[in-house]
């Protein structure tokens, strides 16, 4: 997924505080699209951007999360770090037979007591 269209880079500012311009030329900046941050040395940033732009991120990042999350289903189980350490040091052949017999299973909550008892039953044949 792409970052929300706000423009080119060009249209980013980054302003020292005590440089930025008045309030109204902020505003007719922020609504031409342009995202300005105003700065101030040990103090947080703050950035100015109109309502639609704001909108547009919020819209952007929900959509990010909702895909991420989407993502997530179709993935296999969580594999303990210490059962992945032992697939890794396996052979080619025996490690992908793992991994295909926990990929059957994608979306499941499988285990870890489970998982290894199938690696045990592959590796003792």
């Amino acid at each position: 997924m792409s970052a929300p269209a706000h423009g080119s880079d060009h249209d980013n500012s980054v302003i020292p505080l005590a440089q930025a311009p008045g309030l109204a030329e902020l505003a007719r900046r922020a609504r031409a699209h342009e995202q300005i941050t105003l700065t101030e040395a040990g103090a947080d940033s703050v950035l100015i951007v109109s309502t639609d732009d704001h909108q547009a991120i919020l819209d952007w990042e929900a959509a990010f999360i909702a895909e991420t999350v989407a993502g997530a289903a179709g993935l296999g189980p969580y594999i303990p770090n210490d059962l992945l350490a032992a697939v890794d040091a396996a052979d080619a052949a025996t490690a992908e037979a793992f991994l295909a017999a926990l990929e059957a299973r994608a979306g499941e909550e499988i285990p870890a007591e489970q998982q290894w008892a199938l690696w045990e039953r592959m590796t003792s044949e």
